[in-house]
């Protein structure tokens, strides 16, 4: 429908839409681009977009690495030197509400360096988390944010810190006192943590520690890490982890099988992925196989590990039971590029 150029000598670096498509937000390593869309539609079909640049004053305008916005017209920008600010966002005024320090506090220079790379925030707009993709402390970080409810901007938990780096941060549940945030880490392992109580969540614990001995193999040895976790509102239960060429559909509700399905089941990296057949007597390899009793009276369809689908560089779902998958197949970036200059031929 429209095309919008930005005049700047650098690359975009991330962009966000407002859940109701009011306003555009996307930043550069120079600064940050505010615009409010006007639709033209008919019998419910858009016909055109009309964009129109917000001033931004200079606290207003940092440039960031990541940028999200929530319910209550807020747009959260995790800036490029540490700070995350939210503003309060209208046709007519852009407000810098308040700035968030408390996470770049008592940090070694080194894992300052990682950037903020994620944001999320919860259903009910109270909580916020910020991920980095590090391994050390700070690596994920929570926030509560005043609702019309009430509440306060406030430094809530530091995420305790993992062997390996952080990938992606999603909240799970319909909001509320059982809020719960997912952390995905570079492992394709990821951690469940009760936000009131500032632990791990029951699901956690029951699975036993660290979570990557009691998930499947055919997740956890795939060497393309999972960078989103998608989660459908009607199933608050249920979740999808997603990475470049492949996802996997996890319920919370279901044991976790020993050995994880594929589909379709003859695809060709399907086919390709053969596992060690080493006996291992842990005791994560003896509680898997308890676990598997009850799982394996039926056919176990959790961790079901979809192939059919391959580089995605978007997914999630849009409305209840509806999702939206954005593919770039290779064929199509061989198609835009150039003509060869010269071609050498071997063996001749």
């Amino acid at each position: 429908l429209k095309s919008l150029h930005i005049k700047s000598s650098f690359n975009l670096v991330c962009s966000t839409i407002s859940d109701d498509g009011a306003f555009l937000a996307v930043s550069d390593a120079s600064s940050l681009y505010l615009f409010s869309l006007e639709f033209d539609d008919e019998n419910g079909v858009i016909d055109d977009v009309r964009p129109s640049k917000i001033n931004l004053s200079g606290k207003c305008k940092q440039p960031c690495t990541a940028l999200r916005f929530d319910a209550l017209g807020r747009l959260i920008c995790a800036t490029v030197d540490g700070p995350i600010i939210s503003l309060q966002v209208s046709p007519d005024e852009v407000s810098l509400e308040h700035v968030f320090k408390e996470h770049t506090s008592g940090l070694s220079a080194s894992s300052h360096h990682f950037p903020v790379s994620s944001l999320d925030v919860s259903v009910d707009g109270k909580w916020l988390a910020a991920g980095r993709f590090a391994s050390g402390k700070g690596a994920v970080h929570v926030f509560t944010l005043p609702t019309k409810e009430g509440g306060q901007y406030q430094h809530w938990w530091s995420v305790p810190e993992m062997e390996v780096p952080t990938t992606s941060i999603k909240f799970l549940g319909r909001g509320g006192a059982e809020s719960s945030l997912c952390v995905g880490y570079s492992s394709n392992a990821f951690n469940i943590f009760n936000l009131e109580s500032r632990s791990l969540s029951q699901w956690n614990t029951d699975m036993g520690f660290p979570l990557v001995k009691s998930l499947p193999r055919e997740l956890t040895s795939r060497s393309e890490p999972v960078t989103r976790i998608i989660c459908n509102p009607s199933s608050p239960q249920k979740l999808i982890l997603g990475a470049h060429g492949f996802f996997c559909h996890v319920d919370l509700h279901q044991p976790v099988p020993d050995k994880a399905n594929m589909f379709p089941p003859d695809h060709l990296r399907a086919k390709r992925i053969q596992m060690p057949n080493s006996e291992d007597n842990s005791m994560h390899s003896l509680r898997r196989q308890e676990k598997q009793k009850m799982a394996n009276r039926g056919s176990n369809s959790n961790f079901t590990i979809c192939l059919r689908y391959d580089s995605i560089l978007f997914q999630d779902f849009v409305a209840d039971n509806e999702m939206v998958i954005v593919e770039q197949p290779w064929l199509s970036v061989l198609e835009d590029l150039p003509d060869a200059l010269s071609r050498r031929v071997y063996g001749t």
